[in-house]
């Protein structure tokens, strides 16, 4: 009887342990706190926030001002666009952007330049059709 018991309690025990395993670790509260931006992260949000408003109103001027000859634009499953040919694009009358929000951004300092990462969120238009959406962007300044 003591050997079945054994057994019995032993098969309990390896089932316990393999469900046990097997679960998701436990996610710890969220404590909402306040959490204050660095003096990079401030400066940049006004930089990339100018871009997208330059953008908004057509100032090519203003845009050309930010950005260096070696400016481009990549994004996955296309090739590089130059920056030229990006304002080409954003300054077209088939291109509209008429809200962006920035949000989540981290700069990482690197000698004389920055990373940027962010979110941005874009309601735009191209060609008359919605073209906006969710962006994960990272620029280097």
């Amino acid at each position: 009887m003591l050997a079945r018991f054994s057994l019995c309690f032993c098969s309990v025990l390896i089932a316990v342990t393999a469900l046990a395993a097997a679960q998701e670790p436990v996610k710890p509260p969220l404590t909402p706190r306040i959490i204050t931006a660095t003096k990079q992260v401030t400066m940049f949000t006004g930089l990339e926030r100018q871009m997208l408003q330059a953008v908004q109103k057509k100032d090519k001027a203003a845009l050309e001002a930010m950005v260096t000859e070696e400016f481009a634009i990549e994004m996955p499953d296309t090739d590089q666009l130059a920056g030229e040919d990006w304002l080409d694009s954003v300054m077209a009358k088939d291109f509209s952007l008429k809200s962006f929000i920035i949000r989540q951004m981290s700069v990482t300092q690197l000698g004389d330049s920055a990373i940027v990462k962010y979110d941005r969120i874009q309601d735009s238009t191209y060609q008359g059709k919605p073209d906006g959406g969710e962006f994960f962007v990272v620029d280097v300044w």
